[in-house]
């Protein structure tokens, strides 16, 4: 759904729930109990286990996907396998590692994941031979005599319920599985969760604009900062260059890809936490990717000639601060460009068609703005 629709169904269903507010505080639900809404109504409760604690809700809202699965803690009680604890073989994670038997030897590891999405898989094995079959794919892992990492490569996985199955070779050993994929952007309060207290309208609309990806549209701070790519003492794979055909170069030189994708690592320090707009100057025949602090994948639109291209908003710490950008082939970048954003609760209320006076909602307002997120159906 577009984001002009978006807004008018949320201002609509928002003002039809009435414009009082709630006085006594002992009558509003708490944090915890709208965490627990959202999960739940948003349909976001496959990664959930049957009797799910506080940090369960948090590991969806939060958006991390590094997760590593431990041997010794996920296998099951009838496999032939032992747990060992000894470093004969080098370092191992966790508490032990699994050991395998003189013969082949097959351990089911079970797990909860509780964000979908493309995974990247690596295990630490030792000895070649091992198997590792999950959602359909088997993947061959060689490994020395000591615990050595590899990487296996990709797999689209759903949230929920996990069961891998690990063919250990004669004598094998399997410390874990690590399933890696960028963050999603995370779903918090400003002050972050505080579960026991009372549910107020900022909590309500930063949570909504959060989920339904509208902090684009917060309103624009004079605050911004250009950085020259050229300027990069981290660039491998592309050239600077001052070719004008593709458009005149901010600074009188840009970065330029050769024949296969270049990356450029920038760093910087906003001048404050907050939400940032960013925008590369680029050209390329396909999308630019970028890393943002190791953990947030953004994307901007391919351009044939340099133009202003919209990477996302995204909530910065005011100190040090990395954005990785891969250039495709031919690809080029010329600035990056971070502007600040007002994100005051009463900016986010007015973008989620909420009341900017008082500081609880009603009940009203609280089941209409449920109901709209349910029908509106954002993923997560």
């Amino acid at each position: 759904m577009k984001i002009s629709s978006i807004l008018t169904v949320l201002t609509a269903g928002i003002l039809l729930a009435g414009s009082a507010l709630a006085a006594n505080e002992n009558e509003l639900p708490t944090q915890r109990q709208w965490m627990g809404n959202l999960v739940t109504t948003m349909g976001w409760s496959f990664g959930l286990p049957d009797t799910p604690e506080d940090s369960d809700y948090l590991n969806i809202l939060n958006g991390r996907r590094q997760v590593r699965i431990e041997g010794e803690k996920t296998f099951q009680p009838t496999d032939a396998v032992s747990v060992k604890r000894f470093q004969t073989f080098g370092n191992y994670s966790g508490e032990g590692w699994l050991s395998g038997l003189a013969s082949s030897t097959t351990a089911k590891l079970r797990f909860l994941l509780p964000l979908g999405g493309t995974y990247h898989l690596s295990v630490a094995v030792r000895r070649p031979g091992h198997q590792i079959s999950i959602a359909g794919q088997t993947f061959t892992a060689d490994g020395k005599q000591e615990f050595t990492r590899i990487e296996l490569g990709q797999i689209q996985l759903s949230a929920g319920e996990q069961e891998v199955h690990i063919q250990l070779p004669p004598d094998g050993g399997f410390d874990y599985l690590e399933l890696q994929a960028p963050d999603l952007a995370a779903i918090e309060p400003l002050a972050g969760w505080e579960l026991d207290r009372p549910i107020t309208l900022d909590t309500l609309a930063v949570t909504t604009v959060q989920i339904l990806g509208l902090e684009p549209l917060l309103p624009p701070l004079p605050q911004r900062m250009t950085i020259e790519a050229e300027t990069s003492q981290d660039i491998i794979g592309a050239q600077v260059t001052d070719i004008r055909h593709l458009g005149e170069p901010s600074g009188g030189s840009w970065l330029r890809a050769g024949t296969i994708p270049a990356t450029v690592q920038l760093n910087f320090t906003p001048p404050a936490s907050g939400v940032y707009a960013l925008h590369i100057r680029a050209a390329s025949e396909t999308s630019i990717t970028a890393m943002l602090n190791n953990r947030q994948r953004l994307e901007a639109s391919p351009a044939a000639f340099l133009q202003d291209l919209a990477l996302g908003s995204v909530f910065l710490e005011r100190g040090n601060n990395t954005l990785t950008l891969t250039l495709p082939p031919r690809g080029g970048l010329d600035t990056v460009q971070i502007s600040g954003q007002r994100s005051e609760g009463v900016d986010y209320r007015r973008l989620a068609g909420l009341p900017t006076a008082g500081t609880h909602p009603t009940p009203a307002q609280i089941d209409h703005l449920l109901a709209l997120l349910v029908a509106i159906n954002a993923p997560r």
